[in-house]
């Protein structure tokens, strides 16, 4: 039986464009790498998996969700602060116990449904649109970001003990 509960959660999209866990769950990762460096745990494989986890988060910084606004041409009928504003509800895990803290694989889950959870809201919200010439630039960072975002999702986090 899961210890967790899914829990439906309003965003915007400019909230749910948010990168912040994603980039604590990196400096996590850098920080067992760097604590584990120089020691006889260098070598394990929990070490490579670590390592392995940093360099996949480290992805986040490449993902530039400026390219989506920078794709509005001025003529373009939808407006930035309209799609900003739309708001979309994504359901997040959340730990049974108020005791129990989410692990690093469903803090990353979160991150990306609603990361994902944006991207998609301004896909629907342009769907009627999507054969206008100014539409098209937008939605094509949007899928180009959805892909990147979707690559973290293979990220693997080391056991504590095992």
């Amino acid at each position: 039986m899961s210890n967790y509960k899914t829990v439906p959660t309003e965003f915007t999209v400019e909230e749910g464009l948010d990168t912040t866990e994603i980039e604590g769950l990196r400096d996590e990762m850098q920080e067992w790498v760097d604590n584990m460096s120089s020691t006889n745990l260098e070598n394990t494989s929990k070490y490579e998996m670590a390592e392995e986890a940093v360099s996949q988060l480290d992805r986040v910084g490449d993902i530039n969700f400026d390219e989506i606004w920078d794709a509005f041409p001025e003529n373009c009928p939808v407006k930035v602060d309209e799609l900003k504003a739309l708001k979309f509800t994504c359901h997040l895990f959340e730990p049974k116990s108020k005791r129990q803290h989410a692990s690093r694989a469903y803090r990353l889950s979160n991150a990306i449904t609603h990361i994902i959870g944006s991207l998609e809201a301004v896909e629907d919200y342009l769907e009627d649109r999507k054969e206008e010439e100014e539409v098209k630039a937008i939605l094509q960072a949007v899928e180009e970001i959805k892909d990147s975002v979707q690559d973290l999702d293979s990220v693997d986090f080391p056991g504590m003990f095992g």
